[in-house]
């Protein structure tokens, strides 16, 4: 397994593990060879949310990494009345940045990367999103 592939399924499994440990009902979802629309679905106090999970390199979040199965599938989600697609996005420093699709499609007709200011900008960190 690759190493950017071994750093995304680790942090899948983290971040499913600081949900569970928020009292949130977690699935990671099975990978399959074809790719799947997120990593995570997360449930708690009757509302879902679909989640991927990235691994940010020193550039930040290069936001080509969102992927058009991703982008269809968070928009049918929303459709369905589920609420809006979100990333959880880890920096190299190790914090947790959550941050919706329809944010990262605007910054993706402005720039190429996320960096740590954007994240702060348009982003939430794990906590906070917990609380909301």
């Amino acid at each position: 397994m690759n190493t950017n592939k071994k750093h995304g399924n680790e942090f899948e499994r983290e971040f499913c593990q600081l949900l569970s440990d928020k009292g949130f009902w977690v699935l990671n979802v099975p990978q399959y060879s074809a790719g799947q629309p997120s990593d995570v679905i997360a449930v708690k106090d009757g509302k879902a949310y679909l989640i991927d999970c990235k691994v940010c390199s020193r550039r930040g979040f290069v936001l080509s990494r969102v992927e058009e199965n991703q982008k269809y599938a968070m928009r049918l989600w929303y459709e369905c009345g589920n609420g809006v697609g979100w990333f959880a996005i880890k920096t190299m420093s190790g914090e947790i940045w959550m941050m919706p699709l329809y944010i990262l499609e605007m910054l993706k007709n402005q720039k190429s990367t996320v960096n740590h200011r954007d994240l702060i900008k348009y982003g939430m960190t794990f906590e906070r999103w917990v609380k909301q």
